[in-house]
């Protein structure tokens, strides 16, 4: 007589098995990767956007900014994380172990170092690594939100914003300990 595979203890011993083996396989695949709720940075900052004021976390050296929103599973509606580098770049985005849908809007600062103008906002689902979303000119500022809280706020590609003067003062981390 053959025996049945489906019961047999050496395969797992029937639907448990079956579901310690899914459970297994969901676990190794995941990387040990956790996910956590919004936990706000050690400085967050205000800027007044959108005619609301918006908590900011900034992201300016380069492990802040590889790391950004990752492995979050909530964010209070109105705040976001700005990406601030250390020369205007064609700046490029993923959602890596990211599992908001966010949308992003690439700021190009004015000369004066108050004002900016909005090159262009794209949405990004969450887990998507390509293609990856790009700024259409450089620039050097970076923000994300929760998706579709610029559309909500009338905010849109070329308007012009108001930058809060401590965006002045971040003097961004760059991709060696030198320039930092």
């Amino acid at each position: 007589m053959e025996r049945d595979a489906r019961r047999s203890p050496a395969c797992g011993g029937g639907r448990f098995g079956a579901a310690a083996l899914a459970l297994l396989f969901a676990l190794g695949c995941s990387g040990g990767t956790t996910y956590k709720k919004y936990e706000a940075g050690d400085e967050v900052r205000t800027w007044k956007l959108g005619g609301v004021d918006v908590e900011i976390e900034v992201a300016e050296t380069m492990t802040e900014r590889q790391t950004g929103l990752m492995r979050r599973t909530s964010m209070p509606e109105d705040h976001g994380m700005l990406f601030v580098y250390p020369e205007p770049q064609l700046l490029s985005f993923w959602m890596k172990n990211t599992a908001l849908p966010l949308s992003i809007a690439f700021i190009l600062e004015d000369a004066d170092g108050q004002h900016g103008t909005i090159v262009n906002i794209e949405d990004m689902q969450p887990y998507v690594e390509m293609p990856e979303t790009v700024s259409q000119k450089p620039v050097r500022l970076a923000l994300e939100m929760n998706q579709g809280w610029f559309k909500k706020r009338g905010l849109k590609n070329g308007d012009a914003v108001a930058l809060p003067a401590w965006i002045g003062s971040i003097v961004a981390g760059g991709d060696s300990p030198e320039e930092r």
